[in-house]
């Protein structure tokens, strides 16, 4: 029998016989020297084990079972003191105090020691179970053991601190060992494979080994687990659901790619493959959810159905913890480019897009039922079910990007059309290899593209002869048929379709200058097409309001439906661009009289009367391909103003040089007779254009400017000084009327030596 059951006994014999002082404390005495000596023999245990690292506690069973055995025989006393003792002494109530306190003492240092024992054993316990592969058991054990050691710390045990330190160690070092080998476990458990392919393609597989390192289907559970209790589980998870996304389903939902599941010996293997010269590129919306769903059913079957953790009715998988991690990112996928790319572009074939939103449905139902999904989220059926908001921003989305790509294509891919006439068809024409070719496409552009003049009276508001862009006449039948579309949609639709058509002009003016800004630069075809194709458009635009209002909707017609803005500004883009055209031209032509016609050494130097004459045919052949690139292109007038332009600022540079010579001789008078002669001879042809009526001899005097100076210019420099005096006339005679006084005597001086003579001519000019 132990003492406490000895001091028990001898306190029940003596019923309410007072027991004596020295009798209790030498019982309490000798349970201090058995808790003293347990305390002391489990710090040094422990000590020589963690602090002192030797190799081994032999004696752990012994020391637990000595303070297992205080601590009852304390608790057995303390049961005493209450039931007993207590009660049979109330008198003394200084020893009764005496003897709770030094219980008190004894069970402090004997928990102190038995936590430390505790810890230590769940340590060993941990090891155990992690060479075991038993990882959810390993990772509780150090759970405790955390738990522990946190009590230990808030208790604050003095004289153990290098005991507890040591401990912290130990178990920061299992925990580390113990993910680790899980860690590697899990990797071995699931390995992922690339394989490029000879026909440019490449596989993805995922090799799921549930015998990997002899685990069974539980050890998976008991891997998961643990890294759910140590805390890893979520990094691991997320990594394999980055994976999946990369290697599995972007590949199923963006490239096609197909899905094939084998069971092997070594496990379940799961192989994507995609690209290739054989691929068929995305799969339709219907095929994708087949393919994920087989792929989610397979990972469910070998993997992510295991079960972590289980609170009451509610049970947390894999499966679960992959959803919260890669869930909304698997649905903007889906939704993105799956579910949207289903949504058709024209009305008439929405009824096939119920078969996608059933599809999307079932897969919603089927992720949700396996935990993937929560049962509120109903994302995907939602974005599928509102159709009518997702086609409209898609049709006017493909609408927008139909246009961008009419405004991208090449400008010099020209038909012609002409004003129409009181009983005539619209005649359209296509050119190829400059010749103009009457074809299908002339037909069906004249059918199609020119309504609006059809609809307004001949010569009033028409188009003049030119040439635009086949683009541009297709942009302008996607105009009118997304204006038609408007006619018999829906209010919100038909607004929403409006509002396409105001963006498509708009950007036209955004898009077309930095689109062919090198053509336009280099090319004076260019600026004459685009030219033309801003005024086509604004043409159209003037009269689309007026026209398509009646048909509208009834909600829009009470509304300002107009794109006359737009066509104020299609006007000031085709003005600017080609006026930029005409500075560019004017530049150059201004510059090559300056540097190779060099008028102003000309009349002192014949010797250079050869290579002005070679520079005025340089200014000739720049006008030249003008008229020849912009004769049947530009409208006509607008032709005869552009040249009329340039033609006249190469004849004021040039009778602005002669006038101010200061010395002319006979020879260089000559020269520049036949210099001024070749222009003059050549500027006629330039108001000759195809198709229309020849000019009149004084078509030129009428359209540029200076013209009759420059004439007048030429007859003066081989003129005498009696006819210079008749042309004069006194202020009336042509020479009077093109020159004045000062531009006059300048020239005498200059081409006529200072004789009595030259005195009175020069006194005559007034």
């Amino acid at each position: 029998m132990s003492l406490v059951g000895d001091v028990l006994a001898s306190i029940r014999r003596g019923g309410r016989e007072k027991v004596g002082k020295i009798g209790l404390e030498g019982q309490m005495e000798e349970l201090v020297r058995q808790a003293e000596e347990a305390r002391v023999g489990v710090l040094q245990a422990l000590g020589s084990r963690y602090v002192e690292l030797t190799s081994a506690i032999s004696d752990t069973a012994l020391l637990q079972q000595r303070v297992s055995s205080t601590l009852q025989n304390v608790t057995d006393l303390h049961t005493s003191i209450d039931q007993d003792i207590i009660s049979g002494v109330k008198g003394s109530v200084g020893e009764v105090g005496t003897v709770v306190r030094r219980w008190k003492e004894v069970l402090g240092s004997l928990d102190a020691a038995n936590m430390l024992l505790c810890i230590h054993t769940n340590l060993e316990d941990a090891e155990k179970a992690e060479s075991n592969h038993r990882f959810l058991e390993a990772a509780e054990h150090y759970a405790k053991v955390e738990t522990l050691l946190l009590e230990a710390s808030e208790k604050e045990i003095e004289g153990e601190l290098d005991i507890v330190k040591a401990l912290k160690e130990e178990l920061v070092m299992g925990r580390t060992q113990l993910i680790y080998s899980i860690t590697e476990v899990w990797q071995e458990t699931l390995t992922w494979e690339e394989e490029r392919q000879s026909n440019g393609g490449y596989s993805v597989s995922l090799l799921v080994q549930p015998m990997t390192s002899n685990l069974s289907g539980k050890d998976i559970q008991q891997m998961l687990g643990g890294l759910f209790v140590l805390g890893e589980l979520h990094r691991q998870v997320t990594t394999f659901g980055r994976n999946l996304m990369k290697n599995f389903f972007e590949p199923i939902v963006q490239q096609g790619a197909e899905v094939k599941a084998m069971e092997r010996s070594d496990g379940m293997v799961v192989t994507v493959t995609c690209g290739g010269k054989d691929s068929p590129g995305k799969f339709p919306a219907n095929l994708v959810f087949s393919q994920l769903k087989n792929l989610f059913m397979v990972l469910d079957e070998s993997l992510l159905s295991v079960v972590i953790c289980s609170k009451g009715d509610h049970t947390t998988t894999l499966m679960h913890m992959l959803g919260n991690q890669i869930g909304e990112e698997l649905k903007h996928l889906l939704i993105k480019d799956c579910i949207a790319d289903a949504v058709p572009y024209s009305r008439a074939e929405l009824s096939k897009f119920d078969e996608v939103k059933a599809a999307a449905e079932e897969f919603q139902n089927f992720l949700v039922e396996k935990g993937f999904f929560k049962a509120e989220d109903k994302s995907l059926m939602e974005y599928a079910a509102n159709v009518d908001v997702v086609f409209s921003n898609k049709a006017c989305a493909h609408i927008l990007e139909r246009a961008r790509s009419l405004m991208k294509q090449p400008l010099h891919v020209t038909v012609s059309i002409t004003p129409l006439e009181p009983s005539g068809p619209l005649i359209v024409q296509s050119f190829s290899k400059g010749r103009l070719q009457k074809d299908e496409t002339g037909r069906k552009l004249a059918e199609s593209t020119m309504r609006l003049e059809k609809l307004l009276a001949a010569k009033s508001l028409n188009m003049p002869k030119c040439q635009i862009s086949s683009s541009v006449c297709e942009l302008v039948e996607l105009i009118y048929t997304t204006l038609e579309e408007a006619c018999s949609s829906s209010p919100e639709y038909a607004g929403r379709l409006l509002y396409t058509v105001h963006n498509i002009l708009t950007l036209y003016s955004r898009v077309v200058p930095i689109a062919h800004a090198h053509e336009l630069a280099t090319l004076p075809q260019q600026a004459a097409i685009v030219h033309n194709n801003s005024m086509y458009l604004a043409h159209h635009a003037t009269f689309l309001g007026h026209q398509y209002r009646p048909r509208l909707p009834q909600a829009l017609r009470s509304t300002t439906v107009t794109t006359l803005d737009q066509a104020h500004e299609l006007r000031k883009m085709a003005a600017s661009i080609f006026l930029k055209a005409m500075q560019g031209h004017r530049a150059a032509l201004i510059d090559t009289l300056r540097e190779s016609v060099c008028l102003d050494s000309l009349g002192c130097d014949v010797s250079r009367a050869g290579k002005a004459q070679q520079g005025m045919r340089q200014v000739i052949h720049k006008l030249q391909l003008l008229h020849r690139v912009w004769q049947n292109v530009l409208p006509h007038g607008v032709y005869i103003k552009a040249i009329s332009r340039l033609v006249g600022s190469v004849v004021e540079e040039v009778v602005s040089r002669v006038v101010t010579l200061e010395d002319i001789s006979a020879d260089a008078a000559l020269a520049l007779i036949t210099l001024l002669t070749l222009l003059k001879d050549f500027v006629p042809s330039l108001f000759r254009v195809e198709g229309e009526e020849d000019p009149g001899p004084g078509e030129v005097l009428r359209c540029v400017r200076l013209w009759g100076k420059f004439s007048e210019l030429i007859v003066v420099l081989g003129a005498s000084l009696q006819d210079i005096e008749n042309r004069w006339a006194q202020g009336k005679g042509p020479l009077a009327h093109e020159f004045t006084p000062d531009e006059a005597k300048q020239l005498v001086r200059a081409l006529f030596q200072n004789t009595d003579r030259r005195a009175k001519v020069l006194a005559r000019i007034k």
